[in-house]
């Protein structure tokens, strides 16, 4: 049996979006603010014990500007829209962000966003219509990431109450797996997938003319201005490479590593690839969506057990 803890609001589904209202929002007195109480109440029975009429005033002045304080702090979160998108995917041990819009018909101060795994972003003014931002969180595992919890909170204006809220947004996106590092000194090079077409060496460099793949610019020579020039490659290295998806191999994260690889090394060298041994079938392409295609059902691949 677990035991309600009054202090925390209940959590809110983001299906895309959500707008805090009243029952949503939970407002307690910062550690600041306790002390700030303790101050007021000290004053006020010193004054009453002493008939001291500034004294009181003083403890009543301080009390008032505490309720102020309540009502503002509560306002600059009651009525915020949050709208979450679907992450930006990206590899494994990478941080993957996802964006979230805040909208507002006023202006809000003072707001900080934090993910309950991941990075916080901090606002000092949030101005009408709104703001987009990114919030980051590290892929650990290849597969589905959620962003988790977000919480939501301020303490404006003076500090001494804290408002926040806990959302959960219903958003995700793909973790890739990691490419597989380069072999150290002395270690065979891993073989490349069955059925694929061996990688040619680089023939040379021509000018680049428009119309061109930009995919196959060599941007270091670029960098050095020395002009854009283009890659030329043997005519075996433009054949069709097929990259074969065993799920049942006995080293299925290190397999899916090196066909992530071997995906990326197609991609630079303007070579077309696609993926089989899934259904549906990849068929080759060098289109700009393949690689993020063939990655996707990489990272879908259900774990080994």
């Amino acid at each position: 049996m677990t035991i309600p803890r009054f202090w925390q609001p209940p959590l809110l589904k983001a299906a895309p979006s959500v707008r805090l209202e009243h029952n949503d929002i939970l407002i307690l007195p910062s550690g600041f603010g306790v002390f700030y109480l303790g101050l007021a109440g000290v004053l006020f029975v010193f004054g009453s014990n002493y008939q001291n009429n500034l004294v009181l005033m003083l403890a009543l002045l301080m009390f008032s500007l505490f309720s102020s304080c309540l009502l503002l702090c509560f306002r600059n979160l009651s009525g915020l829209t949050l709208r979450f998108a679907p992450g930006r995917a990206d590899f494994a041990g990478q941080q993957v962000g996802f964006p979230v819009e805040l909208s507002s018909d006023r202006h809000r101060h003072a707001l900080s966003l934090t993910l309950e795994q991941g990075t916080g972003q901090r606002l000092s003014l949030l101005s009408s219509p709104g703001r987009r931002l990114e919030l980051n969180r590290l892929g650990t595992r290849r597969g589905r990431l959620q962003p988790g919890r977000v919480r939501i909170s301020s303490r404006y204006p003076l500090g001494l109450c804290r408002v926040w809220a806990h959302i959960h947004p219903e958003v995700a996106c793909w973790v890739w797996p990691a490419p597989e590092a380069e072999q150290s000194a002395g270690q065979p090079a891993p073989a490349l997938p069955a059925g694929a077409a061996q990688w040619q060496e680089l023939e040379g460099l021509s000018p680049w003319q428009p119309g061109h793949s930009l995919s196959r610019v060599d941007w270091k020579q670029l960098a050095r201005q020395r002009g854009k020039m283009l890659k030329q490659f043997s005519e075996q290295s433009q054949e069709a490479c097929w990259l074969e998806l065993d799920p049942g191999h006995p080293q299925l994260e290190r397999h899916l590593s090196l066909l992530a690889a071997a995906a990326l090394h197609c991609q630079q060298a303007g070579i077309p690839f696609g993926l089989r041994g899934s259904k549906p079938a990849i068929p080759p392409s060098l289109a700009a969506e393949q690689l993020s295609r063939v990655l996707d059902r990489l990272a879908g691949v259900p774990h080994a057990h």
